[in-house]
């Protein structure tokens, strides 16, 4: 059975995470699969700069492959906290992983999300630790993201936001008249392109209440390709 390893590397605001397999062969090739997966095929003695270097040439060519396979992917099923079953993060897919262990914790590795729990068969103590990570990752993610968009807003001396989680069963994301925003934890999910649109269209009403035709011009100036990024994620079954 072939070794394979797994590496990443940074394009732009996206981490492009593959596997890697060496084979005995002169070139390197790049495979995206439908289910969004990256593998990389190198020769044996090519380093990983080298092998870094070639997927971040190609980073363009896998964005659109994944963005392309992703419309195709099937409605989520009911979760049943499982090893083997597909969670997103981020707009990828990943693999369960459950793991017996005296530590209650998630780790996010490779292609996989690792639970480590005293009991495997507890798929409710399981849930609630996949969900405890995925807030946690949401918090963390929103609080920079907002940290970073808020510069854009200079001009009009809006407060940093006070950021709430709460789960919604048909929105992303409110802001209240306190200047508080509300944001659904799922978010997470979601390609990180969308995650920035639901956070700007948030952050311009605090400029702009109301949907009306000057908030939506404030959009378009903030975040030209904002309606892109809304159809992606109207599209992102998470």
């Amino acid at each position: 059975m072939e070794a394979v390893d797994y590496d990443s590397i940074t394009f732009g605001r996206e981490k492009i995470q593959f596997s890697l397999v060496r084979r005995p062969r002169k070139t390197l090739g790049i495979n995206v699969h439908p289910d969004m997966s990256i593998e990389v095929i190198a020769p044996e003695d090519a380093t990983i700069p080298k092998i870094h270097s070639k997927v971040r040439k190609r980073a363009p060519w896998i964005l659109k492959q994944q963005e392309y396979f992703y419309q195709f992917m099937p409605a989520t099923p009911p979760r049943k906290y499982i090893s083997g079953e597909t969670h997103k993060y981020l707009g990828r897919q990943y693999r369960l992983k459950i793991h017996k262990s005296l530590l209650e914790e998630v780790k996010l590795k490779g292609q996989f999300l690792h639970v480590y729990t005293s009991d495997k068969k507890d798929t409710r103590k399981i849930k609630k630790l996949v969900e405890t990570w995925y807030r946690e990752k949401a918090k963390e993610r929103f609080d920079t993201q907002i940290h970073k968009l808020l510069p854009k807003f200079s001009k009009y001396k809006i407060s940093v936001p006070n950021i709430e989680l709460k789960k919604m069963p048909k929105r992303w994301g409110s802001c209240h008249i306190n200047g508080k925003i509300t944001l659904n934890p799922d978010l997470i999910k979601a390609p990180s392109q969308c995650i920035e649109y639901v956070l700007m269209h948030e952050l311009c009403h605090l400029v702009e209440p109301s949907h009306s035709q000057k908030y939506y011009r404030l959009l378009k100036r903030m975040m030209p390709d904002w309606e892109k990024r809304k159809e992606r994620l109207e599209k992102a079954l998470v």
